[in-house]
């Protein structure tokens, strides 16, 4: 037989006696016999779909009723159509298929808030017995998962209160390549599901991107290109590890907000704001909560370009890496803090390193040069103390800028920048650490050059510490002479006193020196011993 729209030939086949619920698109009877169509890509025209700009719901879903348990269908096609209206959704209910668009244009109805095709849940066929590890007998529930579905090829669009494109909830292997949206409430929502593949997909002007939730893991995200006004897309709930990469995020839709995520990789990525008024960070790490919601993410080789107030945006995360970064923002990475009296908030191991960093204003609403920075940090409200890095948020390594952090107690906290030249902003940091007004040098390790001199026999000297803070933050004092002999002094807190905060002593570990070491509220008094030497000490904080 010749097909009325491809004017291809094709053959029906014999498969058994008839059947009354046979006549439909793929098989008929003919006498007291049921015949299938033989073919290689069924074509949505055999339904009845024409493109002709009426709702055409029904017959897609027809469609995809007669396909459901005829396996021999693996490949679906909107063969030479042009435009296609749905004004419900298309219900996918079985795997292992493909649905190619061959470049049709597939939307709901303009303004109709719908989801386009809509990958069921898994369905319920049967409880059976089964034996577990001791031989027992047990109830198993037994479920068909919609899982190895590719869809491709198509256009899409409507306005940004209307429309998702996908949705899905536990359908593994789906793959969703080579599509174009211009507009649309939100692109994919997937709710656990694993080994997702989304490639060269282009969304123009669409409020939200994708949503992955519930354990979405092992995902891979590539070529994508995002453009235009609208929130983030968001990864959340997500537990195991995927990748982003090679995609174009841009304008206030093209930004990343993970919360509950753990083991992503976001590398070789172009950002661009293009006001930095309203676009407040290209990558969000950690929304709520004091757990240390987001870990194990690593951000590097990526091209922060213009726009934005910051690139990045650390708030309780831990084990984050951000390297070999491109930065233009205002801001390269902001850390927040919100903890309480009893609950502390917490960024732990997080590394910053080998970034290049300069702020290049956009051209619209560009904030003024002179109020940029590499990094800026917020303090604990309640607390009032600098959160870039309390004793519980250690270590944080921000190289070759500035600083492997410790925590900064008491008094005004400064970690200073400098211009490179008259005409340039400031793009390094001084390695300052300025504390109730006194500047000491402070070394990469968070220890501080305490004296540097030579001693007569039996020379005593104070020393102010103070300004280094007291309780827990005090930690190993060391004392070296020129022929490296050495001692040690490990800071104990008194926390019997009433005034826990000031009063403890330094207990000596190593002496070869023989000097001593008598401690007061805010300084101790080192005597040397009975021989003139130079001595060097150095405070661990």
């Amino acid at each position: 037989m010749t097909d009325e729209f491809t004017g291809l030939e094709y053959s029906w086949r014999q498969v058994g006696a008839a059947n009354s619920a046979a006549n439909n698109v793929l098989t008929k009877n003919i006498g007291n016999y049921m015949y299938e169509r033989i073919f290689e890509v069924a074509d949505v025209r055999w339904w009845g779909v024409a493109g002709d700009g009426t709702d055409e719901s029904s017959k897609l879903n027809q469609m995809l009723s007669d396909i459901k348990y005829n396996k021999k269908v693996n490949e679906v096609a909107f063969y030479g159509l042009e435009k296609v209206i749905v004004e419900s959704s298309l219900n996918i209910s079985r795997g292992d298929l493909i649905i190619d668009g061959k470049n049709c244009e597939l939307s709901a109805r303009y303004e109709k808030d719908i989801v386009v095709f809509n990958i069921l849940e898994p369905t319920f066929i049967r409880d059976e017995i089964q034996l577990d590890e001791n031989e027992h007998e047990v109830t198993v529930k037994i479920y068909e998962y919609h899982n190895n579905i590719n869809i491709k090829n198509f256009i899409s669009g409507n306005n940004v209160q209307s429309q998702t494109f996908v949705k899905a909830k536990s359908s593994h292997y789906l793959r969703i390549t080579d599509c174009r949206f211009e507009g649309m409430k939100l692109g994919f929502n997937l709710n656990d599901c694993y080994f997702t593949k989304l490639n060269s997909v282009y969304f123009q002007g669409t409020y939200q991107a994708f949503k992955f939730e519930n354990a979405t893991n092992a995902f891979n995200v590539t070529n994508l290109k995002i453009l235009g006004e609208g929130i983030p897309s968001e990864i959340r709930d997500t537990t195991t590890g995927g990748n982003i990469s090679g995609c174009s995020f841009e304008y206030s839709a093209g930004r990343l907000v993970l919360s509950d995520s753990f083991g992503i990789n976001i590398s070789g990525n172009y950002f661009e704001g293009y006001d930095e008024d309203l676009v407040d960070s290209y990558i969000t790490l950690g929304l709520s909560g004091n757990d240390e919601s987001v870990r194990g993410i690593n951000i590097s080789g990526n091209m922060f370009h213009t726009g934005a107030y910051q690139a990045i945006f650390l708030r309780k995360v831990a084990g984050i890496s951000i390297t070999g970064n491109n930065i233009n923002s205002l801001h390269a990475v902001k850390i927040f803090a919100d903890g309480t009296e009893t609950t502390k908030s917490t960024q732990r191991n997080i590394n910053y390193a080998g970034n290049a960093w300069r702020y290049i204003p956009s051209k619209e609403n560009a904030i003024p040069a002179i109020e940029s920075s590499e990094f800026i940090t917020d303090f604990d409200y309640l607390l009032e103390t600098a959160n870039i890095s309390p004793e519980w948020n250690v270590p944080i390594i921000f190289t070759p800028q500035v600083l492997h952090a410790r925590f900064l107690e008491d008094g005004d906290h400064q970690l200073a920048a400098s211009a490179v030249d008259s005409i340039t902003t400031a793009n390094y940091m001084t390695h300052t650490w300025q504390t109730n007004g006194k500047k000491s040098k402070a070394y990469l390790n968070g220890s501080i050059d305490l004296l540097s001199k030579n001693f007569t026999a039996n020379e005593s000297l104070v020393v102010d510490i103070e300004p280094y803070g007291f309780g827990s933050t005090l930690g190993t004092l060391m004392i070296q002479n020129k022929n490296n002999q050495f001692a040690q002094f490990l800071w104990q807190r008194n926390i019997d006193s009433t005034n826990t905060d000031k009063t403890g002593y330094f207990k000596e570990i190593v002496n070869e020196l023989g000097v001593t070491l008598d401690h007061y509220d805010g300084y101790f008094t080192v005597t040397n011993g009975g021989v003139g030497q130079y001595l060097k000490a150095e405070l661990k904080v």
